[in-house]
């Protein structure tokens, strides 16, 4: 309610940006019921501009259906550590970290992931969208929302082979780049993501 409250103040704002009042607009009336034909006959904005203020504020939130996206002239590196990450999310059972869910659907681990990128050490995953976590999970063959089996008991050693893995990736990089096996290598590991640094 607090929400519809400041988009009723923002659609009669007169120092609010045209583009602001329009999409207060726009979510004021999808949630009065109006479909985005209606919509379009009555503010007069394309059918685009709709679909893609629904879509931002349905995916993100609120304020993010209020405000233009931000184009990057480069996409955020995604790396593999982040990827990975996101793979371990969705092995995950969604009642394991809280939620009542027994499976994830694609948005509530996007959800998720948006939500715990910046603790967890995954900045440039901070404002993935729905598309983006299917994208990675698709790279890896993963549908958590189709499990046919649980895995019941996962493995206690897998932050340990996690480790070696990492250990010998890195040492293969360094070897390859330098010609020189490296005396020592480093893998920190923290609850939520994998890292590897080689000297």
């Amino acid at each position: 309610m607090r929400k519809k409250k400041e988009l009723e103040i923002l659609r009669t704002s007169r120092t609010a940006s045209v583009r602001e009042v329009e999409r207060a607009q726009i979510l004021l009336l999808y949630y009065a019921g109006e479909n985005p034909s209606a919509i379009e006959r009555l503010i007069k904005v394309s059918r685009v501009t709709i679909y893609k203020c629904l879509h931002k504020a349905l995916e993100m939130g609120v304020q993010a259906g209020l405000k233009d996206t931000f184009h990057r002239l480069k996409e955020p590196v995604i790396t593999n550590a982040d990827k990975s990450w996101v793979i371990h999310l969705a092995c995950i059972k969604p009642k394991d970290l809280g939620y009542a869910a027994e499976l994830w659907t694609r948005s509530a681990l996007a959800a998720h992931v948006r939500k715990k990128a910046r603790t967890a050490g995954h900045v440039s995953l901070e404002r993935a969208a729905k598309s983006t976590v299917q994208k990675i999970l698709a790279e890896h063959g993963v549908q958590p929302h189709k499990v046919k089996y649980y895995l019941e008991r996962r493995d206690p050693e897998f932050e340990t082979k996690i480790k070696e893995v990492l250990l010998q990736n890195q040492a293969e990089k360094a070897t390859a780049s330098t010609g020189v096996i490296p005396t020592m290598i480093t893998v920190s590991i923290g609850p939520y993501f994998l890292e590897a640094d080689s000297r």
